[in-house]
């Protein structure tokens, strides 16, 4: 069902703010309004910031805090994803002060252990460095008469000979990434001879940047890492022992998302002289609901209703009974309806459940979906017992299981292959031998749904008072229906005489219906077309069902070809052959479900996204944004 909201006025005395703040806490399906028809209280920005901030802060710790706490089983976090808390220990917890100097530490500690992991890659970085002089024993320097310096060749025999012919003192220290170093001392007139003989000869100079010979050097920075290193290791001490205060600075982040919400709410509150004010959006129930809680407080506060601007569109949301729910996973992804249309979910349901269920086509993938998601639903119920979709993909799974017996198929194989000769009663239909048949099916779904869109379309044009949409939804069903029984008169011939005389009664009534407004000599020609193009859509539309044959056939035939595939290669190994054949059968069967399951679904919506929607619906309504803060780490008792 669509909820449309109404737009409220509470005024209040200036006295009572805190306490409406107060209030706020609670989880309200309000949506409150900036406005600026009065002067808005005046609110330091530095109070949202220094939240913002803090709250950031302690995201950023439970983060970092995360490798170091004490690690909980998958099944664990499943059962229990959120941590319990009372609403009274709410405005008791006494931890914040602790906590912050908690978070402080911890940012300190990140900040020292990036300063570490910074120096300890320069030094290593140093100690690369150095294997170029790897058997340098004295660092390079100048003399009153001698200059010593360092380079590297790939031309060894021409450093080596004129070193030889010309008496220069040369040692080579090292051979580094195809090049070969060498150090050498000479006298300081010969220098000018030497750096010739280095160019001419792709010779480079190497510098020597460190203080100490390598030896030396390399011994001193590898002290000064596994300092490092040691000190690294005391951090993730201290940050293990932070890590007990994991809960509580859980615990404290979703109170300030809460301590946000207020200060949100703060900042749009309107003041004048006496009163103070908020503006909100709610449901008539929703704002009685609001209204009792405010009267606790005080009998003078009053809640009104604002008359809505005609540019103005309410916001909804959609409310339905725990049945039907599931499917608003569908119509969300479309988009909301707007305020004065109705909430398509109820009437998409049946189809979509059974086009999913057609999509498979195979009991034993039925069985196997509807189990994970049942276990998912009763065991974990605290993690996935609110999660449309996971309840959608249960009940998926009861209508695959139902299809898969009416058509014959489990795991890719007959019910009388497995061992249940006695479901072979129920199978009606043959997808790959009745490929005609299981066609026509999917073609006569669709003709179903798009007279049962005309219908909706009725009741739509009625909520909304439009006599014109209704009379045009009442002369499309009939002409369709009319065509229905055409068809029927082909093995029926006696109800060809019904079919005939409803589609030129209808017939004429749609020329006056899509013809209406323009003058008198233009209605067959604008009627003409419009029924036209109309007849073209519905054509178009019903040839898509055809997807459902494609699908349900695909899903039937690659696990036929998995089945084949695994005893084939199972029968060529002796022994232990049935191991291979079991993996190959799980597995493809498993990776056979999960691609077809996605595209049943993603095809099922398609249909009432492109086929059905349409016909009554544009959609684009706005979501109520109400004054709740996701809370990420607790729940509220």
């Amino acid at each position: 069902m669509l909820k449309v909201t109404e737009k409220y006025i509470i005024a209040f005395d200036k006295d009572l703010k805190d306490k409406i703040l107060h209030s706020m806490k609670k989880d309200w399906h309000l949506e409150v309004l900036d406005c600026d028809q009065v002067k808005q209280l005046e609110i330091n920005n530095t109070e949202l910031q220094e939240t913002n901030y803090l709250l950031s802060s302690v995201d950023f710790t439970i983060s970092f805090l995360s490798p170091f706490e004490k690690k909980k089983s998958l099944i664990e976090k499943l059962k229990n994803p959120k941590i319990i808390i009372k609403r009274r220990e709410i405005d008791k917890f006494k931890k914040e002060e602790s906590l912050k100097s908690v978070v402080n530490e911890v940012i300190q500690l990140e900040k020292e252990i990036k300063t570490i992991e910074k120096e300890i890659k320069e030094k290593k970085g140093k100690i690369k460095e150095l294997e170029q002089f790897n058997d340098l024993s004295f660092i390079p320097k100048e003399t009153n008469h001698t200059k010593s310096l360092i380079f590297r060749t790939d031309k060894v025999k021409e450093f080596s000979e004129f070193f030889g012919k010309n008496k220069i003192a040369n040692r080579e220290i090292s051979v580094y990434q195809s090049k070969t170093y060498f150090t050498t001392i000479f006298l300081k007139e010969r220098e000018e001879d030497i750096l010739n003989f280095l160019k001419n000869n792709s010779g480079e100079i190497v510098n020597y940047n460190f203080k100490k010979i390598p030896s030396e050097e390399r011994e001193l920075l590898s002290k000064e890492i596994k300092e490092k290193e040691i000190r690294m290791k005391e951090i993730q001490k201290e940050l293990a022992l932070k890590s007990f205060h994991s809960d509580d600075l859980k615990i404290y982040h979703d109170l300030l998302c809460l301590r946000k919400r207020i200060v949100r709410v703060k900042k749009r509150i309107l003041i004048s002289d006496f009163l103070s004010y908020l503006v909100f959006w709610a449901t008539k129930e929703e704002k009685e609901r609001f209204e009792k809680e405010v009267k606790n407080i005080s009998d003078d506060i009053k809640i009104i209703k604002v008359q809505i601007e005609k540019d103005e569109s309410p916001p909804v949301f959609l409310e339905n009974s725990r049945i039907i729910s599931p499917f608003q996973a569908v119509t969300d992804i479309f988009g909301l309806p707007s305020a004065s249309e109705i909430d398509p979910t109820p009437y998409l349901s049946l189809f979509f459940i059974v086009y999913f269920g057609i999509c498979i086509t195979d009991a034993g993938y039925g069985f196997l979906l509807a189990l994970f998601t049942g276990l998912m639903l009763i065991f974990f119920k605290k993690s996935f017992g609110k999660s449309n979709l996971i309840k959608l993909l249960f009940y998926a799974g009861i209508s695959t299981i139902i299809m898969g017996v009416l058509f014959g198929s489990y795991f890719g194989v007959s019910a009388s292959e497995i061992g249940l000769p006695f479901m072979q009663r129920f199978k009606v239909i043959d997808p790959i031998k009745d490929t005609l048949l299981f066609m026509g099916i999917a073609f006569l779904l669709g003709y179903f749904q798009i007279c049962f869109a005309q219908i909706v379309k009725i009741i739509s044009n009625k909520n909304q008072v439009n006599k014109e949409g209704m009379v045009s939804g009442i002369v499309w069903f009939c002409f369709y229906l009319s065509a229905g029984i055409y068809l029927l008169s082909i093995p029926f011939t006696f109800l060809q005489i019904f079919g005939k005389i409803g589609l030129i009664l209808f017939g004429v009534g749609l020329f006056l219906v899509e013809g209406r407004g323009q003058k008198i000599f233009l209605i067959p020609l604008i009627g003409g077309i419009k029924i036209l193009q109309g007849l073209i859509n519905t054509v178009s539309d019903i040839l898509s069902y055809s997807r459902l044959m494609a699908l349900g056939l695909g899903t039937g035939v690659i696990a036929l070809i998995v089945n084949q595939i695994a005893f084939l290669l199972g029968g060529m190994i002796p022994y232990v052959g049935w191991i291979l054949t079991l993996i190959i059968l799980v597995f493809g069967h498993i990776f056979n479900l999960g691609i077809n399951a996605l595209g049943g679904f993603i095809h099922s919506a398609r249909l009432q996204f492109v086929e059905f929607f349409p016909k009554f619906m544009e959609g684009g309504g706005r979501r109520l944004d109400p004054i709740q803060e996701e809370l990420r780490y607790i729940k509220i008792n």
